[in-house]
């Protein structure tokens, strides 16, 4: 088995990178804090006049797009614009895209679980959505 040698990181070693970082329970966790947040936070900012507040819910959208865009990366599809929702409506649009990038299928075509990196990626994402509020 002299090629197997260089043929790079066993199952061990893929096992054990797929477990470094975020667990899916911790994702889940900041996904559903920050869609409770978005709940409260969207109706208040869709009653406020101003430039402040439209600039604030452009921001969130802008964040609630990236998230969007990770998934449609973690699946090689192209990017899809999500649609702008009443500001009600935020927290139940980023709970969806978080969920699908959280659980969409992995690269490997198998079903549910994202690479840590992808988790890493997506808890990025929601923190700065959520340094807005």
């Amino acid at each position: 088995m002299a090629g197997a040698e260089g043929a790079g990181p066993g199952p061990e070693a893929e096992g054990e990178a797929e477990t470094a970082g975020p667990s899916d329970e911790e994702a889940l966790r900041r996904l559903e804090r920050l869609a409770d947040r978005l709940r409260v936070v969207g109706p208040r900012l869709a009653g406020r006049e101003g430039e402040a507040a439209q600039q604030l819910l452009r921001e969130i959208r802008a964040g609630l797009q990236r998230i969007a865009d990770l998934a449609a990366e973690a699946d090689g599809e192209p990017s899809r614009v999500v649609p702008e929702l009443a500001a009600h409506a935020l927290g139940d649009q980023a709970l969806v895209l978080g969920h699908d990038l959280l659980r969409g299928p992995d690269p490997s075509g198998g079903p549910g679980r994202r690479p840590a990196a992808v988790r890493a990626a997506a808890l990025q994402a929601f923190e700065d959505i959520s340094r807005l509020i």
